[in-house]
């Protein structure tokens, strides 16, 4: 079985952005935040106009003629989406599974929203 370590290299292959660097896109028409915890999390608060798509779901979200597939990223092609998740972990593994799928422009927030938080 993997480790964790091992599965955490993905860091390393996808593009990675400070809390400091994300808050300065905060205002951007073309930047999209997007909050891959689950709707819990999500429900209780987020960053500005973060959209909610679900870790566990993004594939589905992402695949042309799934039946949960979602236009906005094919209809937005030019936009930056910066993914955040509680700590940093899951928006790592999100961001590479977007960027597999074809998405361009992806952003991983290293210390996710609770270093978002801590950061005010």
């Amino acid at each position: 079985m993997k480790k964790f370590e091992d599965i955490m290299k993905v860091t390393n292959e996808i593009d990675n952005i400070s809390v400091e660097d994300a808050k300065e896109k905060l205002n951007d028409k073309n930047v999209q935040f997007i909050d891959v915890r689950d709707k819990e999390s999500f429900e209780k608060g987020t960053i500005g106009n973060a959209m909610h798509f679900d870790r566990g779901l993004l594939e589905f979200y992402l695949a042309e003629g799934s039946p949960l597939e979602n236009d906005y990223f094919k209809n937005n092609p030019d936009k930056e989406y910066v993914l955040f998740c509680g700590a940093g972990g899951q928006s790592a593994l999100s961001s590479k599974t977007m960027k597999d799928m074809g998405v361009k422009n992806v952003k991983n927030m290293v210390g996710g929203y609770k270093e978002w938080l801590e950061k005010k």
